[in-house]
C-alpha cells in the first residue's frame, strides 16, 4: 500500500521543487539515485515521485489521489509499479539477487497495463550482489519504453560506479531538528519523547526510532553508569568491564561509546552555560553530578579518546584488548 504525496512530506521542501517542476516539464531521467542516510525521506519522497508519474491527472506535479491509477497504487495492486527490494535467505545477511532482477525485467518487458509508463523503486540498491548489480546495468542502459528507475541508497560508495554513472544523484540532506520533530510526532510519539529524541538523531528518523528499543537503551544507560563511576576504577574492575563489554557486537560498541560521547558533549555544554539542547536532558540532574569530577580540559581529552576508539573498532581488531586499552586510557584522563 502506497499513500505519499509531496504535500504530505516534512522536509527537503528545494528538492521535492526541483523534481515537482521536471515532472510537469517532462524532464524527469530514465534512471535516478537518491543519497542520503537512513530515515531522512529518501523512500517518501521517491513513492511520491512514483505516483505523481503514473497518475493519470496530475496536478502541478502531484497525484491527483482519484484516478485509476492512484487508487490502484493506494491499494498496492498497481500492474506499472515495481519494487525491488533486499530479501535474507537462511542466516545469511540481506541482498538484492540476481533472480529478483530478472524477475523485474520480465515484469517490465511488457506494455504498460495502466498508466503511460512503468516505474520500478529499488531500496537499499548497495545491497544488490555483483551479480544482480550487472543484471540490473543491463536494463538501466537500455530500458525498455517508458520505464523510470529510483534507485536509493544510504552507502553509495558500495555500488558499481557503472549504475552510478547511468543515474542522475539527487543529494538528500537531514532533517532539521523542527522537522524531525515533527516526522517523530506523525508516529504517534509525544511531543517531549520526539524532542528527546531528535536531538540525538542526527536528522534520522529511522536513528531516532532506533533508539526506543530496549537493547539501544541499555547500552545508553551503560555508557551513563560507567561515566559516573570513571576516576575511581581499580585495574582488576577495568578489565572485568573489558571482558563484559567485548561480548557487545562491534556496532554496539561504537553505539556506546557514541552515547559516552554525548555525556562528554553535554558537560561542556552545561560548562559552557547552556544555549544548545541537551541529548541528555531528561537526565539533567545526573549530568550536573558530574560536573565536579569532570575537568573541562579532560572532557575535551576524553571526547578525542573516545572518537579515536570508534575509529579502531571499525578495523579488525581484538574487542577485549581494544576495549581494555580504552579503559586504562580513560583512568589516566581522570586522574
Amino acid at each position: 500500500m502506497m499513500n505519499s504525496q509531496w504535500k504530505d512530506i516534512v522536509g527537503h521542501k528545494e528538492l521535492i521543487g526541483r523534481l515537482q517542476a521536471m515532472q510537469m516539464e517532462e524532464r524527469i531521467p530514465h534512471a535516478m539515485l537518491f543519497c542520503g542516510a537512513e530515515g531522512v525521506g529518501k523512500t517518501l519522497v521517491a513513492e511520491a515521485l512514483a505516483a505523481a508519474l503514473l497518475c493519470h491527472e496530475p496536478d502541478h506535479g502531484q497525484c491527483c489521489g482519484r484516478c485509476p491509477a492512484c487508487l490502484a497504487l493506494k491499494a498496492g495492486t498497481h500492474p506499472d509499479y515495481f519494487l525491488l527490494q533486499p530479501e535474507s535467505s537462511g542466516k545469511a545477511a540481506k541482498s538484492i539477487k540476481i533472480e529478483a532482477v530478472r524477475e523485474l525485467q520480465a515484469g517490465i518487458a511488457r506494455v504498460p497495463l495502466l498508466s503511460s509508463r512503468r516505474v520500478v523503486i529499488i531500496q537499499e540498491a548497495e545491497k544488490m550482489n555483483e551479480a544482480a548489480a550487472n543484471c540490473l546495468l543491463k536494463t538501466i542502459e537500455e530500458p525498455e519504453g517508458q520505464a523510470v528507475f529510483i534507485l536509493l541508497t544510504s552507502a553509495p560508495a558500495a555500488l558499481l560506479d557503472t549504475i552510478i554513472s547511468r543515474c542522475m544523484r539527487v543529494e538528500f540532506g537531514i532533517l532539521q531538528l523542527d522537522e524531525l520533530q515533527e516526522v517523530l510526532c506523525r508516529q504517534g510519539l509525544d511531543r517531549q519523547e520526539a524532542q528527546r529524541l531528535a536531538a540525538v538523531a542526527d536528522g534520522s528518523a529511522a536513528r531516532a526510532m532506533a533508539l526506543r528499543e530496549p537493547e539501544v537503551q541499555e547500552l545508553h544507560q551503560k555508557a551513563f553508569q560507567l561515566a559516573e563511576i570513571a576516576g575511581r576504577l581499580p585495574v582488576e574492575e577495568m578489565l572485568r568491564l573489558a571482558k563484559d563489554m567485548s561480548g557487545c557486537s562491534r556496532e554496539q560498541l561504537i553505539q556506546w561509546l557514541g552515547f559516552l560521547a554525548m555525556l562528554y558533549r553535554d558537560l561542556l555544554v552545561l560548562y559552557s552555560g547552556g544555549g544548545l539542547p541537551l541529548y541528555n536532558q531528561p537526565d539533567v540532574q545526573r549530568l550536573s553530578a558530574l560536573l565536579a569530577r569532570y575537568p573541562q580540559h579532560s572532557l575535551l581529552a576524553l571526547l578525542r579518546l573516545v572518537q579515536e576508539y570508534q575509529k579502531r573498532l571499525r578495523s579488525n581488531v581484538n574487542l577485549q584488548l581494544c576495549l581494555e586499552g580504552f579503559f586504562i586510557k580513560m583512568e589516566n584522563l581522570m586522574q
